[in-house]
């Protein structure tokens, strides 16, 4: 019964590499040999943000510019909010947070110094959110606007990586 029972995981475990199944979050071919310089102004709120995420998919981020391998700029961050709807009393009831930011991608190329194209135009990325706000529950609701921020952040960090991912596996074809 164990011998079934373990030609049947190995088995299992054979089909599924040989598919091309990975688990999220593991290296992949893209992923292994970057190196990536996370290229924002000191004071940007997406810096330390992007730098956890890239890690966490299994990228090397570094410190020194000259020892990337990949350039990842983000700049021009906006975050705004503004008034969706009002009550007929003339309060807010509705709020609508945005967050956005460009970024480009600079991958070397044969083992050269990687530069930004300047040809390249700056990929928008950009997260929105609305939220109810009550006069009432004024403190409970800056609380919520700061943890929808803080997810917004976090998102919109995901959207770079990924479109990131996307830019490095067109350049490698």
């Amino acid at each position: 019964m164990k011998i079934a029972s373990r030609l049947s995981v190995t088995a299992l475990l054979v089909i599924c590499s040989a598919c091309g199944f990975q688990l999220r979050g593991t290296d992949s071919a893209i992923g292994s040999n970057a190196r990536i310089y996370v290229d924002t102004s000191r004071d940007s709120s997406m810096r330390e943000e992007l730098r956890k995420v890239l890690s966490d998919r299994s990228f090397a981020v570094v410190d020194n510019r000259d020892q990337a391998n990949v350039l990842l700029r983000v700049a021009d961050e906006r975050q705004s909010r503004r008034i969706v709807s009002v009550e007929k009393t003339g309060r807010v009831s509705e709020y609508e947070l945005a967050h956005s930011v460009n970024m480009q991608v600079a991958q070397s190329q044969y083992d050269e110094i990687p530069a930004y194209d300047q040809a390249q135009t700056n990929n928008r990325v950009e997260v929105i959110r609305e939220y109810t706000y009550d006069q009432s529950g004024v403190l409970g609701k800056e609380d919520e606007e700061t943890i929808l921020r803080d997810e917004m952040r976090r998102e919109l960090a995901l959207q770079i990586v990924l479109r990131t991912v996307a830019t490095m596996a067109s350049a490698t074809q």
